[in-house]
């Protein structure tokens, strides 16, 4: 699982950059804020760009994606709003391209149909069911030590619902595979 990227960003495009870490590049899906923060234009000369990313490797059948973001908050958001039935990884960067962490929380918390219908694919029945799973659960959630989130990560990646891994990630200490071992233990009873 890969949490964290720090390197050379090597190129920016419409959606996506390109980050060298030990000479692999990795194709990075952002943001257009956190695209926009990164510097630099589409090829950047060496030893102009150095970033540090947080990430979520999102693995299906067919395809092995990394999404970027700023923060932790950004990440934690991105999670929450995946968890989400009919959401998927694109759905929720696009939800993370229409402003601040706070600002998208607080506009879920006030019930803001319209506002989140403003992301493309998204109708009012979507709009309508984020706002219904996620309504006072943004507040409420702080960001976890990157152990636990590495833990909760790997969980969701395996089929577990995200309560059920996050349960089990509280329960265990000592490095991430110590946690995820004591995890897979209590889900397994």
């Amino acid at each position: 699982m890969i949490i964290t990227l720090k390197g050379k960003l090597v190129m920016k495009n419409d959606g996506w950059a390109v980050v060298e870490v030990g000479g692999i590049g990795y194709q990075v899906f952002l943001s257009s804020g956190t695209l926009a923060e990164l510097p630099g234009g589409a090829r950047l000369p060496d030893g102009q760009g150095e970033v540090e990313l947080w990430t979520h490797e999102y693995i299906r059948e067919d395809a092995r994606d990394l999404y970027g973001f700023k923060n932790q908050a950004e990440r934690r958001l991105f999670l929450q709003l995946v968890d989400v039935s009919g959401v998927g990884p694109k759905m929720a960067l696009n939800f993370l391209s229409l402003g601040k962490v706070e600002e998208i929380e607080q506009k879920i918390d006030e019930g803001d149909v319209t506002w989140l219908s403003r992301v493309p694919g998204v109708g009012k029945k979507t709009a309508q069911k984020i706002i219904l799973e996620l309504k006072g659960k943004l507040a409420e959630v702080t960001a976890a030590d990157p152990a636990s989130e590495e833990v909760v990560s790997a969980l969701i990646n395996l089929g577990y619902a995200r309560d059920q891994a996050r349960d089990a990630a509280s329960s265990g200490e000592g490095t991430v595979e110590e946690r995820l071992k004591t995890a897979l233990k209590a889900l397994a009873k």
